[in-house]
């Protein structure tokens, strides 16, 4: 179980064949995905406009103003924002899940 912020709780984890999402500070993000219906997970870091422009002419970085995490389906996608998660626990889980989705797909 991968607990990305305290308060208010917001939790990923596998279970059972399923990525479990529960976010207690938006109820929409709440969600329990088959790890069938999966084909991956990936971090989105969006800057803003002004930041971008100064990352390409300088070449200096600048923290996300925002991240997002993307599950990738079969139908589509689903994002979800990230507001004040701890990314580097979001980055492992993503790494973990995917290695899942890969062995999965290897037995098949």
């Amino acid at each position: 179980m991968a607990i990305i912020r305290k308060n208010p709780l917001f939790e990923i984890y596998f279970e059972d064949g399923h990525l479990i999402i529960n976010n207690a500070d938006y109820r929409k993000d709440n969600s329990v995905i088959d790890i069938e219906n999966i084909q991956s997970l990936e971090l989105i870091s969006n800057l803003s406009f002004i930041n971008k422009i100064i990352e390409v002419m300088f070449g200096l970085n600048f923290p996300a103003k925002s991240n997002e995490l993307r599950i990738n389906m079969e139908n589509g996608f689903k994002n979800i924002l990230l507001t004040d998660c701890d990314i580097s626990k979001v980055e492992l889980l993503i790494s973990e899940i995917n290695q899942i989705i890969i062995k999965k797909s290897d037995f098949q």
